[in-house]
């Protein structure tokens, strides 16, 4: 058997192999003796069928079994004597396989790429100091109100912008054939997620009235089985609310912990000093990796940039069931989802590379007792011990995996502790 490893680029090899014509033979004889234990031929006894039989009427089926086994046989050979670490199993590119012939074949697949880190040391890097101007207090106080606001019902007025409505929902698609029928359904009149004329038609109503009115969905509406059919609804008002912001005083305050509205606003203040620092020092770390990464020239493994790109998709799915979304439902453009993030996918990618590549250099790893310390903090966030979340990272599968996660954390700290910064 010959077997030559070619590369392809920097993260891309091909094995070439070729098996001789006396080992493909030997190969479908021992094949073509074991069909003949278990072939049901017309005119002969189980176990009893002649081999010159067995290869005439199941040739190309034995040529087909040995070829996918000899294949699967020579790579993993070639992953033993090659010290190959493949990131992902390989691909068939080119199979010739005739009958009297040599077996050719051509597996590609991929490996990381060797990167050799240099000048990582000393970069110069600018640490912004943050800046919170009163405007900041006045807007988080707001979202502090928003937060904190409760929502009563209105026994005897109107639906009015502004209201939330619980309805009953019953609808008929035109053309009939399907029906909608939810019990319990609240929307923001007038919100923008509402849809318009669910608004327009509610505005005036009062409990347990009902509304009738047509909705006209476009085509490129989210949900697909609305988009582009006409829905006949049937609503009838459960319930009617409306928001009550509390108003920003001392016994607000007081609610939320602080002696006074001062106090409150000084604490405020304090977080969003806290969390622009946190900003502007992450931005700086990242600052230090983009230097470092764009001196650096190397192909990219596209196994490890597709895997990052199902993480953004499963990230952008999970969003959308939080805010109550069915993403099946949904008119997604994945295919173009993926082209747009494709880009940052990528750069995600490098600079793990890089980090790992750092680590490497450095000696850098991830103590038992380090790994415990995150176990601990995870499992406070959580009310779990230590090891319970450990052992569901090892159900998981996960422990190697966040490893490498908390290692690139420490690399990237050691590149920016060894930065040169500069206050912005």
């Amino acid at each position: 058997m010959n077997l030559e490893i070619v590369q392809i680029s920097g993260c891309k090899k091909n094995l070439v192999a070729e098996v001789p014509p006396e080992t493909i033979e030997e190969e479908v004889g021992r094949l073509a003796r074991k069909y003949a234990q278990q072939a049901k031929v017309p005119g002969f006894r189980p176990g009893k069928v002649p081999l010159a039989i067995i290869r005439q009427r199941y040739g190309a089926e034995l040529r087909e079994d040995v070829t996918q086994e000899l294949i699967s046989r020579t790579w993993k050979e070639a992953v033993l004597e090659h010290d190959i670490k493949p990131l992902t199993e390989p691909t068939v590119e080119k199979v010739e396989s005739e009958p009297g012939s040599a077996l050719k074949f051509v597996l590609s697949f991929e490996v990381m790429p060797v990167i050799e880190v240099a000048d990582y040391k000393g970069v110069a890097v600018t640490l912004t100091p943050p800046a919170v101007e009163d405007s900041d207090v006045d807007a988080a106080m707001e979202r502090y109100r928003e937060e904190h606001a409760q929502f009563a019902p209105v026994e005897t007025g109107e639906v009015r912008d502004g209201h939330y409505v619980t309805i009953q929902l019953d609808g008929e698609f035109e053309g009939g054939g399907k029906h909608i029928h939810e019990e319990d359904i609240t929307l923001a009149v007038g919100a923008s997620q509402t849809n318009r004329d669910f608004s327009e038609n509610l505005l005036g109503a009062k409990v347990d009235e009902e509304r009738r009115f047509d909705v006209a969905y476009p085509e490129d509406y989210r949900q697909k089985k609305l988009a582009g059919n006409t829905v006949h609804y049937q609503a009838k008002i459960k319930e009617i609310k409306e928001k009550q912001v509390p108003e920003l005083s001392d016994d607000f305050a007081r609610d939320m912990g602080a002696a006074s509205l001062e106090e409150l606003r000084c604490r405020i203040r304090d977080e969003l000093v806290t969390n622009a620092r946190r900003v502007a020092e992450e931005k700086a770390r990242e600052g230090v990796l983009d230097q470092i990464v764009q001196r650096l020239s190397f192909d990219v493994p596209e196994s490890l940039v597709q895997g990052e790109l199902e993480d953004r998709a499963r990230r952008i799915a999970s969003n959308l069931a939080h805010q109550g979304i069915d993403v099946t439902k949904t008119s997604i453009d994945w295919k173009k989802v993926f082209e747009e993030e494709r880009p940052f996918a990528e750069k995600s990618v490098r600079h793990r590379l890089v980090l790992d590549a750092i680590a490497r250099q450095e000696n850098l790893e991830i103590t038992e007792d380090e790994l415990d310390a995150e176990f601990r903090k995870i499992g406070e966030q959580g009310g779990k011990s230590a090891a319970a979340v450990r052992a569901q990272f090892e159900k998981d599968q996960r422990l190697q995996q966040f490893r490498l996660y908390l290692l690139q954390h420490k690399s990237l700290d050691f590149i920016y502790r060894n930065a040169t910064i500069s206050k912005g």
